[in-house]
């Protein structure tokens, strides 16, 4: 099924793609993140909570993904059985394209 024939599919489809850029982001992030931690590090600090932070926030972004459902079947869109997948580009079990 062509989701541009869905007039109401395509709030939800970008709303999959911003959750998907976000999960991305955070994960382009861990370069600065070992920069921080090596630089809290060195002035001989604690880094628990940097690293707390950065967990919670790419947990938070994952669930938050792993939680969105397809438009068309209602299941989750990038979940087949038990492991995200955040790199499909269709929905795992209706096959749904994500680009309108």
């Amino acid at each position: 099924m062509n989701a541009s024939k869905e007039p109401g599919f395509e709030p939800a489809l970008k709303a999959l793609r911003q959750a998907r850029a976000r999960l991305f982001v955070c994960f382009l992030t861990l370069p600065v993140y070992g920069y921080a931690v090596t630089q809290v590090l060195q002035s001989g600090r604690d880094t628990n909570a940097l690293m707390f932070t950065y967990m919670g926030l790419y947990a938070v972004f994952g669930i938050a993904l792993a939680a969105k459902r397809c438009p068309q079947c209602e299941q989750q869109f990038f979940v087949k059985r038990f492991f995200l997948n955040p790199f499909r580009r269709s929905c795992a079990h209706c096959r749904l394209s994500l680009s309108a």
